[in-house]
């Protein structure tokens, strides 16, 4: 359906709900309003397959590169969003995350996690992950570990595009009407009283407006904030005025590896590995520190697990490993195997040594050829998608993988810069910043998980660098965009947050956001899993209070 016929539907029959952005929030609120009974109008800027004028749209202006991902790497317009571009995992944020903390306290959620875990079973249907589980004992003995945890769970979408997953339902469902390629440009908001009107939506030379009783963003964070930022720019007071919270406080999350982890009892590190539950999807183990002790130490929250050396380093000497390098840097095989921004990561910054690759690979031809066959039919030739590979070794040595909470910091933010896209929207400006506080937490983690190994004789952690080097070394490695959190954060203050608990915006009867532009913290999980289980809370709140919309 086109912008113009989107409209003129309007006219017959306005739109009960219009919620823009079709990724995986956006689907699972309009799909929850529809079997309701509440006509859902769905607006996406993309289009079905690679529409590059439309990923063209959403390009930014980005303050330091080496901080954030360029936006076409990081989301991807069209249904099914940027679940698209994810490798599926899927984790529930810990009861810590909505707790309380004085050493954090700009990361204070005015929900309790009670008021979350309802709606995990809704979010693990939807993501087909499983069931909402995310704890399972280790499989061999422990000693006391002193609130060290190696029984966390992440879990893994048996498919992670949900275009394909849910698109079809989504087309045919009688309840919804789907624009794609109409791009919300601005939202109709009465200064007096606060009620959004409707949308302004543009498609190419296009340009109409929708009429709803409700509006629902779900774009993702840093669309979002653009979007509430180009609406205001009439009227300044919207939305908490200049000095407000909109668009501040954008967290994702610190990752990557400064350290290896090396098990002192044989078969430990086979509890890390990929596996499937009774459900048939998979799941992984990972080292956390419980509540009482993030409390006692005054931490932020933190994950990690064991993983494989650099591939790009062929000192590791693995052939598996050197033939999954050398098919990453394949043009045409590479961008297929995995997420581009993961791809490059992995491929490093270096020169390519592709000779001591190429003889890694010919001295263990054969186990890497066998691994390859049963890999790539378990990732391509399964409806449950394998979700990576754990290569076992001798010496029961890894990389030891970190994934950090980022602390809420009003000066990095997304503002609106002066350039304009192809329709005249103002383009975003994204200043994501990292500092001394995520660093110094990501290290003392690191010490408190590792002092805790070595007492129960189960691992020990060994650092790659001295002391005074490492938090350098955390930072250099501090780069995120692709996890949008907080630039619309939810607090029972309006000049703490854009939206209330129940994701209404402040000042409005009918406009809410839904996604992880909400979060007031961004905790050690990824997003999406939490963003889908409030996107379900959001559409039963919506059943409720519509009635009494104006």
């Amino acid at each position: 359906m086109s912008v113009n016929e989107l409209c003129i539907a309007a006219k017959g029959r306005r739109a009960d709900v219009a919620v823009v952005g079709a990724g995986p929030v956006g689907m699972k609120l309009a799909l929850d309003l529809a079997d309701a009974g509440i006509d859902v109008m769905l607006v996406e800027s993309g289009r079905e397959g690679t529409d590059k004028p439309a990923q063209a749209l959403g390009d930014a202006e980005i303050v330091d590169p080496a901080r954030h991902a360029p936006m076409d790497l990081a989301v991807r317009r069209g249904l099914g969003g940027t679940s698209a571009l994810w490798g599926g995992r899927a984790v529930a944020f810990d009861a810590i995350d909505f707790a309380p903390r004085p050493w954090l306290s700009e990361a204070a959620w005015p929900i309790a996690e009670a008021e979350v875990t309802p709606w995990y079973k809704a979010a693990s249907d939807f993501l087909d992950c499983g069931p909402p589980v995310f704890r399972d004992p280790f499989p061999a003995a422990l000693p006391p570990l002193g609130g060290l945890r190696l029984d966390d769970l992440e879990r893994w979408c048996a498919q992670p595009d949900m275009r394909r997953v849910h698109g079809a339902r989504l087309l045919a469902h009688p309840k919804i009407r789907v624009a794609l390629g109409a791009t919300a440009t601005r939202l109709r908001v009465d200064p007096v009283t606060g009620r959004t009107d409707g949308l302004d939506l543009a498609e190419g030379a296009t340009r109409a407006t929708l009429p709803a009783r409700a509006v629902a963003l779900a774009c993702g964070g840093v669309e979002t904030a653009r979007l509430m930022l180009a609406s205001r720019m009439d009227d300044p007071a919207l939305f908490g005025g200049p000095q407000g919270p909109l668009g501040r406080f954008y967290m994702g999350h610190a990752f990557g590896s400064i350290a290896d982890i090396a098990f002192l009892r044989p078969g430990d590190d086979a509890a890390f590995e990929f596996y499937r539950d009774a459900s048939g999807r998979y799941a992984r183990r990972r080292l956390t520190l419980d509540a009482e002790t993030q409390s006692a130490l005054k931490l932020m929250n933190m994950s990690a697990w064991p993983d494989l050396p650099e591939l790009y380093d062929p000192a590791h000497g693995s052939a598996i490993l050197s033939m999954a390098y050398l098919a990453l840097r394949m043009p045409a095989i590479g961008p297929r195997l995995m997420a581009e921004a993961i791809r490059r990561r992995k491929l490093g910054d270096g020169p390519a040594r592709l000779g001591a690759h190429l003889w890694n690979v010919l001295k263990g031809a054969p186990s890497a050829a066998l691994f390859s066959i049963r890999f790539l039919a378990a990732r391509y030739g399964s409806s449950v998608r394998l979700p990576g590979f754990f290569v076992r070794n001798a010496a029961r040595r890894y990389a030891f993988h970190f994934h950090a909470e980022h602390a809420p910091d009003p000066a990095s933010r997304v503002t609106l810069s002066e350039a304009r896209d192809a329709l005249g929207m103002p383009r975003a400006r994204i200043d994501l910043r990292f500092g001394d506080a995520d660093a110094r937490s990501i290290l003392a983690t690191h010490d408190a998980m590792d002092a805790r190994l070595r007492a129960a004789g189960i691992a020990r952690i060994e650092h790659r660098l001295p002391e005074a080097e490492r938090a350098a070394a955390i930072l250099a490695l501090a780069s995120d965009g692709f996890h949008q959190v907080g630039t619309a954060r939810m607090a029972a203050d309006p000049k703490r947050g854009v939206v209330d608990a129940d994701a209404r915006v402040h000042g409005s009867a009918n406009l809410f956001l839904a996604g992880s532009a909400v979060f007031p913290s961004s905790g050690q999980a990824n997003p999406t899993y939490l963003a889908v289980a409030l996107a379900a809370r959001l559409a039963a709140h919506l059943k409720r209070v519509f009635p009494e919309l104006p």
